[in-house]
Order: C-alpha cells, then sequence, then structure tokens
C-alpha cells in the first residue's frame, strides 16, 4: 500500500484500525525528525535506547491523537517527545549531579579495606537483651525462624504494620551496640 499518498490523519487511523505497515511509514517518516531531536537534547551517548522509547512514545501518540483538538499530528507528537526527552535530560543530569558529588565518598568507603570485627557472644546477648519482649518475639519468628510478616503478625496476633516498626527498632538497638 502506497502511504504517501495520504495525510497524517488518514494514516493515523489506519494504525488505529491495526494497520502495521501504516506505523511502519510512520516510523520511516519521523525516524530523521527524532534523530535531530535527541542530537538536539544532548543525549547521544545511550541513542539506541532513546530511540527505542521515541518509537513507543511515537505509537501512544497514534493512539492517543484526536484531531478534533485542532492540531497537526506532527505537533501533537513533537509536544509528546519533548516533554519525554526534557524528563530524560534532567534525569541524566541528576544522575550525574550524584556521581560528581558522591563518588568520592562511595569510592573510599569501597576501597578501604578494614579489618574484620568478630563480635563475643557476650556483646551478642547484650545487644539483644535491650529488646523489650514483643521485639524479642519478633526477631525469633522473623529472623531466626524466617517467617515472613504475613505469619509473624498471625502468630503474634498483631498487624503488620506492627511488626514492620518493631523490625526497625530492632535494627536500631541492634545496631547501636553492636556497631560503634
Amino acid at each position: 500500500m502506497i502511504f504517501r499518498n495520504y495525510n497524517d490523519f488518514e494514516v493515523v487511523n489506519l494504525i488505529k484500525q491495526g494497520n502495521e505497515e501504516a506505523f511502519d511509514f510512520m516510523v520511516n517518516k519521523y525516524k530523521y525528525f527524532i534523530a535531530k531531536k535527541i542530537r538536539n537534547f544532548n543525549l547521544t551517548k545511550c541513542f539506541e535506547d532513546i530511540f527505542q522509547e521515541a518509537l513507543m512514545i511515537l505509537y501512544k501518540s497514534t493512539i492517543k491523537f484526536d484531531e478534533a483538538f485542532n492540531k497537526t499530528f506532527m505537533r501533537y507528537f513533537e509536544l509528546n517527545l519533548t516533554n519525554r526527552l526534557i524528563t530524560l535530560k534532567n534525569t541524566d543530569n541528576k544522575h550525574g549531579e550524584f556521581l560528581a558529588t558522591r563518588l568520592p565518598a562511595l569510592y573510599e568507603s569501597c576501597v578501604k579495606e578494614e579489618q574484620n570485627h568478630y563480635l563475643s557472644d557476650n556483646e551478642i546477648k547484650v545487644a539483644l537483651n535491650t529488646l523489650s519482649r514483643f521485639e524479642k518475639q519478633v526477631f525469633q519468628f522473623k529472623i531466626i525462624e524466617k517467617n515472613n510478616i504475613k505469619s509473624t503478625s498471625e502468630k503474634l496476633n498483631c498487624k503488620e504494620k506492627k511488626i514492620y516498626n518493631a523490625l526497625d527498632r530492632i535494627k536500631k538497638k541492634v545496631k547501636f551496640y553492636l556497631i560503634q
């Protein structure tokens, strides 16, 4: 089928009806536009991934396009693509800022070799004795017996949220007494 004789509205309607050739035509028509947009946003280091995502945006745009809003398909697709590229660019910048500020600290903590510190039975007993009766029960059922949260809450006849809170307190107490 020759789609060059059709305008975008007609091709979009064919895609909505399930015509795969029509979508292939749209991909070929807009692939250079997509590549140019990706280059303009300076997202070329992961070009293939972003190009695939742009094709998904193209497909979603064809499915959701409504000509009743009196806009061309090109402008509708461009708006959707631009919004997504802005999001990707901002995410990329935040990731880069994170690495620039945190990488030295992460590197030092990973590379620094520490001596192994083994805990005595007495140190462990002291840490576990700081736990309340309920926390000891949660520790027994959840940590030692390796039950899930739901079964632990059923055995102790309480809500799951209470188990989560107890686990959080247990971690804080044990960490305080064992890791100094």
